[in-house]
């Protein structure tokens, strides 16, 4: 019971409050760009694989006894150049500010 008390009495690795909420603010600001960065990569994973479930080609064709049985799936997906994949824009319009 002695050295619990010494340990909880002691003093010798206490820090600054100071210190503290400096480190604290430090973490704070490297860490908001760090979960931004993150949303932002997890959407364009969700858009990149809505392109590719929607590029998928249901097509078959088979053969049983003489008969033929077939479908062609003639969807066909393309973006146009410089736009956003299956057209997802994340952009937000500044038309509502200031109404």
């Amino acid at each position: 019971m002695r050295i619990a008390s010494q340990l909880w009495n002691e003093e010798g690795g206490s820090v600054s409050p100071f210190a503290t909420v400096l480190l604290m603010t430090i973490l704070l600001l490297g860490l908001l760009p760090g979960i931004v960065t993150l949303r932002d990569q997890i959407v364009q994973e969700f858009g990149d694989m809505a392109v590719a479930i929607e590029s998928l080609d249901q097509s078959y064709s088979y053969s049983f006894n003489g008969v033929t049985s077939e479908y062609i799936d003639s969807s066909s997906v393309s973006d146009p150049d410089g736009a956003a994949p299956a057209g997802l824009d994340l952009t937000i319009s500044a038309s509502g500010e200031g109404e």
